[in-house]
């Protein structure tokens, strides 16, 4: 049966020291292929693979010991081992990925003198990224990033507002999974949020040090050809 991995938000160059190791062996454990045979992703990546923390329009932090540079070429550094473990990738369209091309818009700089986001970070040609991914198995899903939505309901709102089956990241306080069966249906959809791998400590996330809700570090897996979610807490395997 078709079945994915889901990697939650790294936010590279700030994600945590485990995460590869992490999915590598969830991947293993769970025996999910880079290509399911009808050709569906196997690998998807629920976005903010970057966190581009110089990028964002929120004040910096004045002693932080990085550049907008160092940021860029550390990150490009550590994806290289990523690449190399998954050479193909479906990716969301996120906010974090989007905050470069943002900034470009409100500085009204036209698209044709930029570079691509891809090409910036040196990805392979089988790392692709859209805004949906629609997985048409017996049990139909979709995984989006999440934009839009927010707090614990952020998921079941998704696949509500959908009536499909979602799979998001984005908040990552609020890892898990909800059951729907709206009103009229007969049928039962999920909703899953997969969490993050960051790295807590990383001072990016300081604006988060007080927050009520702390970050869910884990990834998802969906199996038995879309039927099952499962969201896996980091450390688990």
């Amino acid at each position: 049966m078709r079945k994915s991995l889901i990697i939650s938000d790294l936010q590279v160059p700030f994600e945590h020291a485990k995460s590869l190791e992490f999915c590598l062996s969830i991947k293993k454990e769970f025996q999910i292929p880079d290509i399911n045979k009808d050709g569906s992703p196997g690998i998807i990546n629920i976005g903010d693979e970057l966190d581009q923390y110089f990028g964002s329009q929120y004040l910096k932090d004045p002693s932080v010991n990085m550049s907008a540079i160092d940021e860029i070429n550390i990150s490009k550094k550590k994806l290289r081992a990523w690449y190399r473990a998954f050479p193909k990738m479906a990716l969301c369209t996120s906010n974090h990925g989007l905050r470069w091309v943002k900034k470009a818009v409100d500085a009204e700089i036209p698209s044709q003198l930029l570079r691509p986001y891809k090409e910036i970070i040196e990805a392979p040609d089988g790392w692709v990224w859209k805004d949906e991914w629609r997985f048409k198995w017996k049990y139909p899903f979709r995984a989006i990033h999440g934009m839009g939505y927010s707090g614990q309901n952020g998921a079941r709102n998704a696949a509500i507002d959908a009536g499909i089956s979602t799979v998001i990241g984005h908040l990552h306080a609020h890892a898990g999974i909800s059951m729907v069966n709206t009103y009229g249906s007969d049928r039962t959809i999920w909703a899953m949020n997969v969490g993050s791998l960051i790295d807590i400590e990383a001072f990016c996330f300081n604006y988060g040090k007080y927050s009520r809700n702390k970050p869910n570090l884990g990834c998802g897996v969906v199996i038995d050809d879309g039927k099952t979610p499962i969201f896996i807490p980091l450390g688990v395997l």
